[in-house]
Formats: C-alpha cells, structure tokens, sequence
C-alpha cells in the first residue's frame, strides 16, 4: 500500500525514522532473484524540542536529514521510499461495497469519519483490496457483494513536513509507506504462504504483531514494548510474548477457522532468539520460526548486524507497482 505514487529506477532505497533512529537501506537487482547490498546506515534521530513526534518539525527533519547525508557515501537512490512509523499511521481493515478500487478510493472519503479519528479534511489515506475470509457467522453469499480492504491514514502535515525536508536535500522520495505493512512484506519473502500465520516484530522502541491470511495483513497491533535495552530478568520477552498470544485470540474473532500455520519473529529481540522463540511456543500452538530477511531473500554483503533492519529492507523491496 502506497500513499504516494511511484517511480522506475535500478537501485531501490528504503528510509525508516523511527523514536531516535534513522536507517537508510540501499539495494540493487542481480541477476535473477538476488539482490546485493549497496549501503546499509544507521544514525541518531535528534528529535529536539519535538520529543517523540518525529515529522512534526520540518527543520528538524532537515537537520536530521543532513547528517544523514553525512554518512551516504554516493548520492541518494534514485528510488527512495520512506516509512511512516506505526504510532503516526493508522490501519484498519473494513468491510465496503464491491466495486471499482478506483471508486472504492473515492467514495471511502465520505464513509472515512467511521474508522478513522482524524478529520478527513486533515488526512491523506489511501485503500487497497485484501482477501480475507468471512468473519463468524458471515454469509458467504452476502459476502460477494462485499469489499475487503485495508485501509491507512496519516496527517496530511506528517507527510508535507517529511516530503518538503527531503526536498530541501534533493532526496526525491517515490513513496511513503505505514511501516507495518513493509514489515509484513519484509518479513513473508518473496513466496507469499497460504493460510493463517503471525509475524511477530520485537522492536527497538515498540513491538508490532500481525495476524495474516495467505499475504494480506488482516489484525495490526502495536505495542509498546521495547527491546532497546538488555533485560536479564526476561520481562520484555515474557510481555512480548503476552501481547503476541493476546494478538493470536483476537484474530480468532476475525478471521473464521483462525488457526496459525506458523509463528514469524523478527527485530532487534533476536539478540536472544533461543529466549525469545522459547518463550512464544510455550504460549502458542503453533511452529515458531525466528526470520533473517537477508536469506530470506537472498540479498549479498549482508551487514554483521542481521536483525532490526525489516522496515528499511522492505521498503527497498516495494515492487514499483503495488496493487
């Protein structure tokens, strides 16, 4: 899902500002289905005065932007999207009247006051078309008359603030993406699974938990739980592990037959990924498996730090037409 539009090009570069944290991830195509690591950075966020709102402050960003630069070693990617971070984005799967995505996008503005708490005059979102099973108690035959979307929102000055700093360092961004969802894609791979699965990412500054059917997104949580610090008594992973389980039993209530074919973890947890795997399947009925992205889609000089990167990686793997 985009809520900018897009952009050809070679090497494909993904921008994720999350809490104090900026990651820039370039990748170019080889041959076949490979890719190879062109430049892989990390470097502080100064939030000033802003504290936690990143983008509220364009200044800030172009401050922030240029010490970035700092550390690129050639010019910007010609392709650039940028993440917005899941506590600035808002994602909700809804249930419209089968037609058109194209009428679908249009008529959503007047049907947007229902799912979102944000003034549409004050928003950009966008829609785009899932498949999901029918609830319990669905009417399979209703159910053709029916639309199942995802839809996202972000405040229109969230994105201007983020747009016009980058323009102020000739960074042209191809599009802006809710991080959740360059997660999930990062993290399936490039062979979309069928069936039910979770993937689970223990973050740096807050946790993000997604209950899919085949490769759509269908129940989003974020948490606030964070792995930025080494926790010996085990409290991060035994609260992860909570919110994980508790994601698992709302899913049941949306998703008819809710039953997880596999459990997906990724992030900076994997620092103790015996703990942390450990710790899941004591609570789930279901295989847990702890994901690298760089293997996964075989991506070469990959960086010593494998884990953290799966927003900026997914990012710079959005196809350049996105359904």
């Amino acid at each position: 899902m985009a809520l900018l539009g897009k952009k050809d090009g070679k090497a494909r570069a993904g921008l994720f500002i999350f809490g104090g944290m900026m990651q820039y991830v370039v990748l170019s195509k080889q041959g076949g289905k490979t890719y190879r690591l062109e430049e892989c950075i990390d470097a502080p966020y100064d939030t000033g005065s802003a504290g936690g709102e990143i983008f509220s402050n364009q200044e800030v960003i172009e401050d922030n932007l240029k010490t970035l630069k700092k550390h690129v070693g050639r010019k910007w990617a010609d392709e650039v999207y940028a993440g917005i971070q899941s506590k600035d984005v808002l994602l909700r799967t809804v249930e419209l009247p089968q037609m058109d995505l194209a009428d679908i996008k249009e008529s959503f503005r007047f049907e947007f006051d229902k799912f979102f708490p944000i003034p549409v005059e004050e928003a950009i979102y966008d829609v785009a078309l899932i498949d999901r099973p029918v609830g319990p108690g669905g009417d399979d035959v209703l159910a053709d008359a029916i639309t199942q979307c995802l839809a996202s929102a972000v405040r229109v000055s969230t994105v201007e603030n983020l747009m016009l700093a980058a323009h102020k360092h000739n960074l042209k961004l191809s599009g802006v993406e809710p991080s959740p969802v360059a997660m999930l894609r990062c993290m399936m791979g490039p062979h979309h699974p069928s069936g039910f699965n979770i993937y689970a990412l223990a973050g740096l500054v807050s946790s993000v938990i997604i209950a899919s059917y085949r490769d759509n997104g269908i129940v989003y949580r974020n948490t606030t739980q964070s792995f930025a610090t080494d926790d010996p008594s085990g409290r991060n992973i035994a609260n992860f592990t909570r919110d994980l389980q508790a994601t698992v039993k709302f899913a049941t209530t949306q998703m008819r037959g809710f039953v997880a074919d596999k459990v997906y973890i990724g992030g900076y947890g994997l620092t103790h990924p015996q703990p942390l795997k450990a710790s899941v399947e004591d609570m789930v009925n279901s295989p847990v498996e702890t994901v690298n992205p760089w293997e996964l889609w075989t991506i070469g000089n990959q960086p010593k730090q494998t884990y953290g990167w799966e927003v900026a990686l997914g990012l710079a793997l959005r196809p350049s037409e996105v359904k």
